[in-house]
């Protein structure tokens, strides 16, 4: 996926107000595709004045080939790198998602961006599991994923459970943000909250609606726990969890 006006809003607001920098790795090699209209334009250009003050739109583009490495730099980050099943489009690291890593990119990187690229893997839990894999203790994975109104672009739409049922419940990460965000430029600020299953004991539920037809993304940031929290290999859904631990009790 390319990081359009609304997704690099995010991204800024995500990494300043989290104090992020260090080594970074995007899934994929990301394009830079910028401001495009109307309330989209408008985010973006308001949230690069408030956290990058001075730094101008012109300035976030790597001059040579349109990707964004340029843009990670601006943000803080010392090396910024790109993943890829591929070297189609020139990342730095050529390695399938899904396959046995190689020990250098183990407990490697401060921070890893899914930009639109799990969703294209067959084998999702095992590139979830990698990328916790390639994070350092106390490293942060953000992730703008497909979610809804998204068939045939990939072999999974995103959902909440994700967020709560794998990384917070199974691997002990904290969810530092979990919130659908819309595409289009039109409805950039219509952000929609959920509630948390494990504080409801019932599955996510949204906090606000969209328009209808709209490509919801689900934008969200978890942070990896320090070396030793023990993680789970069994993943279920927070409200059935909930009920076996409620039969059990009685």
């Amino acid at each position: 996926m390319s990081i359009v006006d609304v997704l690099a809003a995010r991204l800024i607001e995500d990494v300043k107000s989290n104090d992020l920098s260090g080594s970074f790795l995007m899934l994929g090699r990301q394009d830079w595709i910028g401001a495009r209209r109307s309330a989209s334009a408008a985010l973006f250009r308001e949230t690069l004045q408030k956290y990058l003050p001075g730094v101008a739109e012109a300035d976030l583009c790597n001059p040579d080939d349109g990707y964004s490495e340029t843009f990670f730099r601006k943000l803080g980050f010392s090396e910024v790198d790109s993943l890829d099943f591929s070297d189609f489009e020139g990342a730095s690291i050529v390695q399938d998602l899904a396959g046995d890593l190689p020990e250098n990119l183990v407990g490697r990187f401060d921070v890893i961006y899914d930009g639109g690229t799990c969703e294209h893997v067959f084998d999702l839990p095992t590139a979830y599991r990698n990328i916790d894999k390639m994070l350092k203790p106390g490293g942060v994975f953000i992730a703008h994923s497909p979610s809804n109104n998204w068939i045939n672009h990939g072999f999974y739409q995103i959902c909440p459970e994700i967020v709560y049922g794998f990384w917070v419940n199974a691997m002990n990460y904290q969810a530092l943000k979990c919130v659908w965000q819309p595409l289009r430029p039109y409805a950039a600020r219509d952000v929609v909250k959920m509630t948390d299953p494990n504080k409801t004991k019932k599955r996510p539920r949204p906090l606000g609606t969209f328009g209808p037809g709209l490509p919801v993304l689900l934008d969200y940031v978890v942070r990896k726990p320090v070396a030793g929290t023990k993680t789970s290999a069994s993943v279920s859904q927070s409200d059935y969890a909930t009920r076996w631990e409620n039969t059990q009790k009685a």
